[in-house]
C-alpha cells in the first residue's frame, strides 16, 4: 500500500533530521502529559481532485507544538522546515514537488501555554 501524503512528508522531514528532538505524531495531537516534550504532528489538509494518470495537489498540515518553556525552539524548528523545503523542493520522488503555503504562520497557544505553529504544504504529485 502506498503511504498517505502526510506520512510521506513525515518521512521526508524525518530523513532530513527536521523532526529530531520532537515526538512525532500523525493525524491528531495527543498530549504527551509532559510540558517539556515538544511534538510535531503530520496530518492531511485536503487538496485538489485526484484523477487517474494525472497529477494532483495534496495539502499537508504540520503542527509544531513547542515545549512550554521553549517557544523560541519551536519557532526555530518551523523556520528550519520552511528553509529546507525552499532549498529542496524535489528531494523525494514519493512526495513530488513540495512548497510552503502561507509563509510563516502566526503562533497560537494551547490551554497549557504551549506555542503552536501550523505550517501548511502543497505536494504536487502524480503517477
Amino acid at each position: 500500500m502506498t503511504p498517505m501524503m502526510h506520512e510521506r512528508v513525515r518521512n521526508l522531514f524525518g530523513n532530513a533530521g527536521l523532526t529530531d528532538g520532537f515526538t512525532v505524531q500523525k493525524l491528531m495531537y495527543e498530549d504527551p502529559k509532559n510540558l517539556k516534550v515538544a511534538v510535531i504532528v503530520f496530518r492531511p489538509a485536503g487538496g485538489t481532485a485526484i484523477r487517474t494518470d494525472l497529477g494532483a495537489e495534496h495539502y499537508v498540515m504540520v503542527d509544531i507544538v513547542g515545549a512550554k518553556e521553549d517557544r523560541g525552539g519551536a519557532a526555530s524548528a518551523a523556520q528550519r522546515i520552511i528553509d529546507y523545503v525552499q532549498l529542496h523542493p524535489m528531494d523525494d520522488p514519493c512526495v513530488g514537488y513540495i512548497q510552503n503555503m502561507g509563509g510563516f504562520p502566526p503562533p497560537v497557544l494551547t490551554e497549557e501555554g504551549r506555542i503552536v505553529f501550523r505550517l501548511q504544504f502543497s505536494c504536487n504529485y502524480g503517477e
